[in-house]
């Protein structure tokens, strides 16, 4: 049977043949007769007879063009891509129609058969030069666009596709997300076996290495793809990226000196030139570099914010302000975005259009009112938007952001110019510095110690769905239960949900440090039963008696328990707060220097279902919801009348501010004022930092929010984080507090570095803390000199919120640790170097300083979910010499929050100041540690004291532990070290 196919064919192909050669002017071999014959042989799947009588009339003027189409067809049917490609690029474009279905079609076929990005790309653009509006071809384009993670250049194909019948809200997502997305990377893979040399393959590859912070390999990936196509700007915008992140100045000029011209029509080219002009100094042109941004994109975050701090530098605050408001909105806009998209949640659709509306994203407005009325096709309001939106589409251009609404047209950027080359790098060397360090360890000793506890958060029932409060973890505290300079332990305990006042099995504990290695379990003789489901907790002299009080904030009314110096405790029915709210972190500190601690407590989330809501992913199985989908709880601050009663004077105060979402807290005298000002880190929404404008002292504390204008309140992106623990200390040696803190999975921790009193800067990426923390999900943190060198160190614990191991992202992590190697860097120790503890993966939670043996070395305290807490010893054997001071006020509060010590050593100026909140739901022992190095003492000792007293000391002996007390003349010795 096969043989007699063959013959026929063979047949078939001689009589054409015998055709073609005839006598031309026979009527059965014109030009006509050979189309028809062509045509008829594709309907009869003769593929190779058509595609050869098509190929005869392809020079045969006013039939070429459908000679080539046949032919095309022919050549695909066969599976003969390439060749069809060629056919199908013969066709000219004098017939519209055949000129589209040919690129159409050979844009398919290079995209889906031959794994040919970059020549797909062409087609598809030639295409859209006939025909713009081409819902096929802009899909396609926006595909592999994604594909090679060119988002600003997807962005055009992307809007087309709204009105369309081929829209999807992913296209919205997608829109809003930028360049922080990662599409389909397992695809780029597979064209990279067909196609490995080609550019737009390459860059998705680029991309796929930065995501997998294989640096080095992505830049030499993006060389090859600037060689291969020198007009490809993604591949500058992410090439100038990464060496901006390695801090490597000459790199950077000669990336800048090398930039096509068409590289000014990318605004990340411009954030990229903005961020090098703001380092070297030159404020002007960083100035008019993200404003040159914010025109091309409005909805530049990033340069919205920087541009924002700029002009607050220059003295322009209204114009400052405009830019960092419309920061704010974006961040907003955003939030709702990713609410409405993941958990199809219909309010965070209407509320991003109505914020659409408000910013000019008139597209994007359309498109959630679309994708609303896909959810709910009874949505009335959703089709009104439609109904006033659908008339204006074809009248704006393919923007996302209306330049009527752009702030960034609404400012003269002429007198800020732009220098006609390059500036030379300030510093000029190595891109990190290496020195060489003493190998720091620390060893788990917590049950060997007699610390046994296990936080319990009632998700270990089978078959639970996960619930909001199952990720935050209990708080642990140092206190000094009896006066006796040994640091004790106070950890708060979870309870069966709901919970219940008769139930007693889970409560908190309360550990005695008994001087010789060792501590008890004396929650009992303490007369402390809590048995609320415990969040946060912390340590303060309230009545200035000489004994520390405690604060336990719960889910529920929270609890104050006043020592009554025997080791026992009195429950007060004072700051309890209301019966809804939900504390994370809390603080006590006197506020209006009154020498009486007030009582701060942060509030995370509220809503009726806050506790029992269960969202979905996008496959309907189960997870635990997002902050996003809830409301903020307001925090509250509770005035110390100084005879036992808290008034709850949060309105008055000044600290109600919208949508805080808080998780940690830090009070510290950040501008050296003599006045304590509060930094709270909010989850997915902007950090608040409370600045106290008291005036008088004992009246009424009053703050105003300037996170933005501090430069606290995002990113240096301009983004929110989900921010979590907070560490304060000098962490530069510049003598002015910095914050660190710790963020969500694929978000970097942050590094503000204050560099003029209440001013702050995002120094994360220059001090080499940004990648070590994408991949990490972090939660407590603490500033400390492990090795007592003079140069605080980092700690910082992590875990997720949520098992999502079977989408590949890790659940348990490790605790990190980042040594200070000296000008403002960190380096990220290999686990395995610190001891065990540091190479298990566990679900870290609240994390607090203390030196628990008193040795002079600072140790930390770990608290955990689904594991016992973990107390370090700090076993490193090549340390330096230290300084280890206690603080009692007498003027000022006894706990002497606020007090800042400056010292000598060697000639080098050193400063700690005694901080309250301490992060995410701890309190650290209120000492501070000088580390020495190998110097006997410290010299110029200078104590500035809340009250504004301050006292000096010629010298100090190192390796001892002291107490400075208030208009004291003499320190006084508690202990000395070998």
């Amino acid at each position: 049977m096969k043989r007699n196919i063959k013959i026929g064919i063979s047949l078939g192909l001689l009589c054409v043949c015998v055709l073609i050669l005839a006598n031309c002017g026979q009527t059965q071999n014109s030009p006509d007769q050979r189309l028809k014959a062509a045509n008829e042989a594709l309907l009869q799947k003769r593929y190779p007879i058509a595609q050869q009588i098509a190929e005869s009339l392809l020079d045969q003027e006013g039939y070429a063009d459908q000679a080539a189409l046949l032919a095309a067809e022919a050549a695909e049917s066969q599976g003969n891509y390439e060749q069809a490609v060629i056919f199908y690029d013969r066709i000219s474009d004098s017939k519209k129609t055949d000129a589209i279905k040919a690129r159409g079609k050979a844009g398919e076929l290079l995209l889906m058969k031959l794994k040919a990005l970059s020549r797909a790309e062409k087609e598809y653009r030639l295409l859209l030069e006939l025909d713009p509006q081409n819902t096929i071809a802009n899909e396609h384009l926006a595909y592999l666009l994604g594909l090679s993670s060119q988002s600003w250049e997807a962005e055009r194909p992307r809007l087309s596709l709204i009105p369309s019948n081929r829209f999807t809200p992913i296209i919205l997502y997608l829109l809003v997300i930028g360049d922080r997305a990662f599409e389909n990377y397992q695809t780029v893979l597979e064209y990279a076996q067909t196609s490995p040399h080609d550019p737009l393959v390459l860059l998705g590859l680029a991309r796929g290495s930065i995501e997998e912070q294989q640096f080095k390999k992505a830049e030499e990936q993006l060389k090859q793809v600037i060689k291969l196509d020198p007009k490809l700007i993604e591949a500058y915008v992410k090439s100038g990226q990464l060496i901006s992140q390695r801090n490597d100045p000459l790199a950077m000029k000669a990336w800048l000196d090398k930039l096509p011209e068409q590289a000014n029509q990318h605004p990340l080219i411009w954030n990229i030139r903005g961020n090098w002009y703001q380092e070297q100094g030159n404020v002007n042109a960083a100035i008019r570099c993200f404003g040159e941004a914010i025109q091309l994109d409005g909805t530049n975050s990033q340069a919205c914010y920087q541009l924002g701090q700029l002009l607050l530098k220059k003295g322009e605050t209204e114009e400052a302000n405009r830019f960092l408001d419309q920061t704010t909105k974006l961040q907003a806009y955003e939030s709702e975005v990713k609410v409405a998209f993941s958990d199809q949640d219909l309010n965070a659709a209407k509320k991003a259009v109505q914020l659409g509306k408000e910013l000019g994203l008139i597209w994007e407005a359309f498109g959630w009112s679309k994708a609303a009325l896909m959810l709910a096709p009874q949505a009335t309001w959703a089709q009104n938007t439609l109904d006033e939106l659908g008339p204006e589409l074809s009248a704006i251009p393919l923007k996302r952001m209306l330049d009527s609404k752009n702030p960034a047209f609404e400012f003269d950027f002429s007198e800020y110019h732009l220098p006609m080359q390059s500036p030379k790098p300030l510093h000029v060397g190595n891109p990190t510095i290496v020195t060489q360090y003493s190998a720091v360890t620390f060893q788990e000793v917590a049950a060997e110690t007699g610390v046994i506890f296990k936080y319990f958060n009632s998700a270990e029932q089978p078959n639970r769905k996960p619930k909001m409060y199952e990720f935050t973890g209990g708080g642990v505290a140092v206190l000094d239960l009896n006066n006796d300079d040994w640091p004790d332990l106070y950890l708060a305990q979870g309870c069966v949900w709901p919970p219940r006042a008769s139930e007693m099995q889970y409560l908190d504990s309360v550990f005695l440090n008994q001087g010789d290695g060792t501590f008890r379990n004396v929650t009992d003789h303490t007369g402390i039963r809590e048995n609320r489901f415990s969040q946060g907790v912390t340590i303060g002299d309230l009545n200035n008696d000489g004994f520390d009080d405690i604060y336990i904030g719960n889910i529920g009314e929270n609890r104050l328990y006043l020592n009554n110096g025997d080791g026992t405790f009195s429950e007060s029915n004072q700051a309890t707060g209301n019966a809804s709210d939900w504390t994370t972190s809390c603080l006590l500190a006197d506020l209006n220097n009154d020498a009486f601690p007030e009582i701060y407590a942060v509030n995370y989330l509220t809503g009726e279902d806050v506790f029992e809501r269960v969202c979905r992913t996008g496959d309907g199985s189960f997870r635990s919801c997002m902050p996003q989908n809830f409301p903020a709880a307001q925090d509250r601050l509770f005035l110390n009348q100084t005879n036992g009663d808290f008034e709850d004077i949060t309105s008055e105060s000044g600290i109600e501010a919208p949508d805080g979402k808080g998780l940690g807290i830090v009070t510290a005298d950040f501008g050296n004022q003599n006045k304590l000002n509060l930094f709270i880190a909010n989850d997915a929404v902007p950090n608040f930092y409370f600045v106290n404008q008291t005036t008088k002292i004992k009246s009424l504390p009053h703050f105003q929010e300037q996170a933005l204008l501090a430069g606290l309140a995002l990113n240096s992106d301009g983004r929110t984080e989900a921010c979590m623990g907070i560490a304060a200390g000098d962490g530069n040696g510049d003598e002015l507090l910095d914050l660190f803190v710790t963020n969500y999975f694929r978000e970097s921790n942050t590094f503000y570095s204050q560099i003029n009193p209440e001013i702050f800067l995002d120094l994360t990426r220059k001090s080499l803390l940004h990648d070590s923390s994408l991949s990490v999900l972090g939660f407590g943190t603490q500033f400390l000199d492990a090795n007592l060198n003079g140069k605080l160190d980092l700690i910082a614990t992590n875990g997720h919120v949520e098992d999502l191991s079977k989408t590949g992202m890790p659940y348990q992590m490790k605790t990190q640790f980042f040594l200070n190697t000296g000008a403002g860097q960190y380096k990220d120790i290999p686990a395995n170097e610190l001891g065990p503890f540091f190479e298990e993966k566990r679900l870290g939670r609240g994390l607090a300083r203390l030196d628990w043996n008193r040795d002079g070395l600072p140790e930390a305290v770990i608290t955990q979910l689904q594991s016992p807490v973990a107390l370090l010893q700090n076993t490193t054997e090549n340390h330096g010499n230290s300084l280890v001071i206690h603080l009692t006020g007498t003027i000022s509060s006894r706990d002497a929050i606020g007090t800042t010590v400056r010292l000598q050593v060697n000639g080098q100026s050193m400063m700690r100041q005694l901080t309250a909140g301490d992060g995410y739901m701890a309190c650290n022992q209120r000492i501070l540690v000088f580390g020495l190095g190998n110097q006997t003492e410290a010299q110029n000792i200078s104590v500035e004291w809340l009250s504004g007293k301050k006292q000096t000391f010629e010298r100090l002996a190192a390796n001892q532990e002291i107490m400075i007390i208030e208009e004291n003349p003499q320190p006084v010795p508690l202990r000395t070290y070998p």
